[in-house]
């Protein structure tokens, strides 16, 4: 696990109180989880950013997200797919489950400047010959 740094709090998308559920003994626990545009980041104690966090992954490494109520059968509970990872998170009602899937929907949005998106776009063209 990467250690937390302070840059890494600069931006806070959202942030509050969800239960995850555990890796190997599938145990919800109950988090503070923290978006920032780049992380997503759950702690033991509210805002206790200076602590060792309980989990650290990088948004881009995200690949899907949906609802997972019939696969946990718990209410209000999505799952979010890594690489080599699936994490389950079940919120406090069905607005803090909405706001926190669009959340971070938001922040799995490619961070491409302008130039980035029209990269290439005349070379093709002008290759046609």
């Amino acid at each position: 696990m990467e250690n937390t740094d302070e840059e890494t709090f600069d931006v806070i998308i959202k942030e509050g109180w969800i239960n995850k559920r555990s890796r190997f003994l599938k145990i919800w626990r109950r988090r503070w989880l923290v978006l920032t545009p780049h992380f997503l980041i759950t702690f033991k104690r509210q805002q206790a950013y200076l602590d060792k966090p309980t989990e650290k992954i990088k948004i881009e490494c995200c690949s899907t997200m949906k609802s997972a109520e019939e696969e946990t059968k718990k209410v209000f509970t999505f799952r979010i797919n890594f690489l080599d990872r699936v994490f389950f998170f079940s919120a406090q009602d069905a607005n803090d489950k909405e706001t926190w899937i669009e959340s971070i929907r938001g922040a799995m949005m490619p961070k491409k400047t302008e130039e980035r998106c029209f990269e290439g776009l005349y070379d093709d063209v002008l290759n046609l010959k």
